[in-house]
């Protein structure tokens, strides 16, 4: 009988400072993708004395991530219990462009709805030398899950979301140092046409999330003058920008209703109609992320319970579930158990591979 589990992504901050960034951090530090079920037991999915990083999880089970084993940086794919490794991508041969800790951004991947193809973001070179700052940008590119057909979607442009119909992306767009204002653009995969809605400042690697039952995204936005980071939500065509509340990090319940997000370090929930605004976190914890179960019942997170140093990650960090109404938390990791910092979590989301019945959770971890 297949065992199913509750599945919640968490890309990894390595404990790493600026001097060590780059191709050095990438060859030196070591992050494996962990699983922890619901009573805290841990299972090390890669064992790898490498750079394994941002996994996401396709309907069927599988993972992909990013890692530095092999000598390049590249993008895999492995089955929910972590067996049958292969490349997808060959950075050497194809210069997709994957970045591992390099400026603190890594690339991220998203899964078609039939689990065929991964769009991901890579880094290309923007200005030829002499450079000596802003001298690499972001691309979005698609492949298929076998490494077959890969294919450049966008430049300047970062963090792609599928749609779940398969039909369009979604990224953020107009990045890089010639260009005074990010936007979120939708493109159809069959050239038949795209949308924007332009003029979104400030840049971020977050971005955009689709919205499971309407043709609506979600996403991130800072005010012109810098001051504050707000919800949106548009219409996938362009249409229909509203404001939601202030925050980061959108990321929509299973049935569209609610949307939860970060302010101010404290977690919350609110309607897509801006209604209904409500905390679920504890009062002194410090949250950087959350992910929804695929009923909806329940958040995963991760909260530390100091305040992290000029703007930095909390301390203490601990990985917690908490019920949609905010009324039963329980804490399945802490820091000290894993040696490691985490960082926002990236989904939440059914798939196989658990070691028993237990329902899993599914992180990175320093090694």
């Amino acid at each position: 009988m297949r065992v199913y589990g509750l599945l919640l992504l968490l890309a990894v901050l390595p404990l790493i400072g600026p001097a060590d960034l780059g191709r050095a951090a990438s060859t030196q530090a070591n992050i494996d993708i962990v699983a922890i079920d619901l009573a805290g037991r841990q299972t090390n999915l890669t064992r790898n004395p490498a750079l394994d990083v941002a996994p996401a999880v396709a309907r069927d089970g599988r993972i992909a991530f990013f890692s530095s084993r092999g000598g390049s940086d590249d993008l895999y794919v492995m089955e929910g219990n972590g067996r049958n490794v292969h490349t997808v991508t060959n950075g050497v041969v194809d210069h997709s462009g994957v970045a591992l800790a390099e400026d603190l951004a890594w690339s991220q991947a998203s899964w078609s709805p039939h689990g065929d193809k991964i769009a991901f973001d890579g880094k290309y070179e923007a200005a030829g030398p002499p450079c000596e700052q802003h001298c690499a940008d972001w691309k979005v590119l698609v492949i298929g899950s076998d490494g077959s057909g890969l294919e450049q979607v966008a430049l300047d442009a970062r963090a792609p979301a599928w749609s779940p119909n398969g039909r369009s992306l979604a990224y953020e767009s107009a990045l890089g140092p010639y260009f005074d204002a990010a936007s979120i653009t939708t493109k159809r995969l069959d050239g038949s046409g795209s949308a924007h809605v332009k003029a979104i400042n400030g840049q971020s690697d977050v971005g955009p999330a689709w919205s499971p039952t309407r043709n609506e995204l979600a996403f991130q936005a800072q005010r012109a003058d810098g001051s504050s980071t707000s919800i949106y939500v548009v219409r996938a065509d362009g249409t229909n920008l509203r404001r939601l509340a202030v925050g980061h990090n959108p990321s929509w319940s299973p049935d569209g209703r609610r949307l939860a997000f970060i302010d101010n370090y404290k977690l919350m929930t609110i309607g897509e109609n801006g209604k209904g605004r409500r905390r679920l976190s504890r009062k002194g914890e410090f949250v950087v992320g959350a992910a929804w179960s695929p009923k909806g019942g329940t958040l995963g997170y991760v909260a530390g319970t100091k305040a992290g140093q000029y703007g930095g990650l909390p301390t203490s960090l601990r990985v917690e579930t908490v019920s949609a109404d905010g009324k039963r938390v329980r804490v399945l990791a802490r820091e000290a158990a894993a040696s490691s910092t985490w960082a926002r979590p990236s989904g939440l989301t059914t798939a196989s591979g658990c070691s028993s019945p237990s329902r899993c959770i599914r992180f990175a971890a320093r090694g």
